[in-house]
């Protein structure tokens, strides 16, 4: 084919939208072309992409009433736990997509969940928690541990009359040998007054704060009032986490300036030492900041691609230490929820290397099935109805016709009959070539999809 030909055929593309409009009354292709659910697609789409099967709709009405119930911590925090389980292009991402949909429209005055998507759990679970961690943000975790300091210095040690805060100060107006230095002004004030400053301040921060302990002091002592500084910053995270390793992590993610902080990039890729089986510690701040910071009642995470665990590229040692540790962080964080999507082979695995964690996060299972007939037209008319202004033909399976579908339905590839994943790329391709081969009013029937993919049909 010469070029000139090539760029005509190329350029058709640009018509297809106008040939869609005038042909079907369709403002555009619905279908993912790859037949993949878009990540992110407007909740507004994702509300019309019901699940096909009513009995899959009432399983996940029945777990979100319970989150529900749970609301806000209206009794003992109780984990709950939602498995999505289905064969390669099954629809399981689509499914999660729309449980994440209903956990933002069913808000209400008592229930606000702050919902985390996860496309891939990772090799370990520090990986899993770290693509949390990210998606709360740096600067909502420096917040919080620096809140949670300030109102540590403001309480007393066990048998001591002065507040933390006091005794700091104390310290270092001896470093500065006797000087008394007001930390929000550059006059000399006095020792009480000194010990009295709000510490409450919007302003305060660790740089501004460490500043005005600096100011006054000689350079030789600087050292030495950052350190102290850092004791009682470690101690005040050792207090609330019961562990160094994430009490060094949090105070270097509170410290680095400028928000470069590879304490947090480790972090938030899981590339931490010493936290395994500590990964609850950091599950507790994320629940909290979401809960104080970020106007939630409750916490969701929503995990793709379990079975990549079962993949083959980690090894069953790593495989069994991952599950081991997501047991102990649901045993001692049980202030959550969870929705994990995976294959049949993944939960056989983790039934089989660790039998207590397959009945925490199994306790209700949702089985994704082969679409039938019934299911197709369900989910090819949902998606139709996106892309109509109005519906001029009264059929809203047009342009296809039922014959049509049970051709798509009908494929040599058993492994491929009812794929929902194989079934909106195939209908895709029949759009495209509908809109640029079919004459207005024509339907697309079993002869024009044989025509198109007749290579992969019985």
């Amino acid at each position: 084919m010469e070029s000139n030909n090539l760029i005509s055929e190329i350029k058709k593309v640009s018509n297809i939208s106008s040939d869609l409009k005038e042909k079907f009354g369709l403002e555009y292709n619905p279908f993912p072309k790859s037949g993949i659910a878009y990540i992110g697609e407007s909740e507004e789409i994702t509300s019309q992409l019901s699940p096909a099967y009513k009995e899959t709709a009432q399983e996940i009405v029945t777990y979100m009433q319970d989150a529900l119930e749970n609301a806000g911590g209206k009794k003992a925090p109780d984990y709950l736990s939602l498995i999505i389980r289905g064969e390669f292009g099954t629809g399981k991402t689509q499914t999660l997509m729309y449980v994440k949909y209903l956990f933002s429209a069913i808000k209400t005055d008592n229930f606000n969940p702050y919902v985390v998507y996860i496309d891939n759990p990772g090799g370990t679970l520090s990986e899993l928690i770290g693509a949390v961690m990210s998606q709360i943000g740096i600067e909502n975790f420096r917040r919080y541990l620096w809140d949670g300091f300030i109102k540590y210095m403001s309480k007393k040690e066990i048998g001591e009359e002065k507040t933390r805060k006091e005794i700091l100060l104390t310290e270092v107006v001896k470093l500065r040998g006797g000087i008394v230095m007001d930390l929000f002004s550059s006059s000399g004030v006095s020792v009480e007054d000194a010990l009295h400053f709000n510490w409450d301040s919007t302003e305060i921060s660790y740089k501004y704060l460490l500043d005005k302990m600096l100011t006054g002091t000689k350079s030789a002592q600087q050292k030495t009032v950052n350190q102290l500084l850092k004791s009682y910053l470690l101690k005040c995270f050792m207090e609330e986490f019961n562990t160094a390793a994430v009490a060094e992590y949090f105070y270097e993610v509170v410290t680095d300036s400028l928000n470069v902080s590879q304490a947090w990039d480790h972090m938030i890729t899981g590339d931490v030492k010493n936290l395994s089986k500590r990964e609850f510690h950091i599950l507790h701040a994320i629940v909290q900041i979401a809960k104080e910071y970020l106007g939630a009642t409750d916490f969701i995470i929503l995990v793709d691609e379990f079975e990549e665990l079962a993949s083959g590229r980690i090894s069953d040692k790593d495989i069994d230490n991952y599950l081991r540790n997501l047991r102990s962080l649901i045993d001692n964080e049980k202030n959550w929820c969870s929705v994990f999507a995976m294959n049949t082979i993944a939960y056989t695995k983790i039934e089989k290397l660790v039998p207590p964690l397959a009945d925490r996060i199994g306790d209700r299972i949702i089985d994704l099935k082969p679409y039938d007939l019934e299911a197709s037209k369900t989910v090819i008319r949902n998606y139709l109805n996106l892309a109509r202004k109005e519906n001029i033909n009264k059929d809203e399976l047009y342009p296809f016709t039922e014959d049509a579908i049970k051709a798509i339905l009908n494929t040599r590839d058993i492994t491929l009959q009812g794929s929902p994943r194989f079934i909106m790329k195939c209908c895709f391709r029949l759009l495209q070539s509908a809109a640029k081969e079919l004459k207005k009013d024509d339907a697309i029937d079993e002869t024009f999809v044989k025509h198109i993919i007749g290579d992969q049909l019985n």
